[in-house]
C-alpha cells in the first residue's frame, strides 16, 4: 500500500510482500544453512500434511493475495509463539523468496532462542 504524508507530494510504501520478481536472485549468504534450521521431520510432515500442502500451494501461486496470505500466516504464526507453523512458513517462504531480509532476520532470531 502508498500513502501520502501529509506536506509531502511523494508517496511511501508502508506494507510490502515481496513478489515473484522480488529478491529472488539475490539469496543471503547462509541461504542453505537457513533452509537447513527449518526443515522439519517425518512426524511434523504426517501432522500438518494438510497445511504444508495448502501453504505450499500459496507459494506455487501467481497470485499476490495467496503469498499475502501466507505471508500473514508466518507472522501470525510468530506472534503466537506457534513455531512448528512458523518454521513451516519460513522454511517455504525462504526457498522461495531467498534474499528476503525480514523472514532471514526473524529465523535467526528464533535461532538464537532454540525455537527453530
Amino acid at each position: 500500500d502508498r500513502v501520502m504524508v501529509k506536506g509531502s507530494t511523494d508517496p511511501i510504501q508502508i506494507y510490502h510482500v515481496p513478489g515473484a520478481s522480488d529478491w529472488s536472485n539475490n539469496p543471503v549468504s547462509n541461504h542453505s544453512e537457513l533452509v537447513a534450521m527449518t526443515s522439519w521431520d517425518e512426524d511434523t510432515e504426517n501432522d500438518y500434511r494438510g497445511l504444508i500442502r495448502d501453504a505450499q500451494s500459496k507459494i506455487d501461486s501467481d497470485n499476490e493475495i495467496s503469498h499475502r496470505d501466507l505471508y500473514d500466516g508466518l507472522m501470525n504464526a510468530y506472534l503466537d509463539k506457534d513455531w512448528t507453523m512458523c518454521k513451516i512458513y519460513s522454511h517455504l517462504w525462504i526457498k522461495k523468496w531467498p534474499g528476503d531480509r525480514i523472514v532471514v532476520a526473524l529465523i535467526e532470531e528464533l535461532s538464537r532462542h532454540d525455537f527453530i
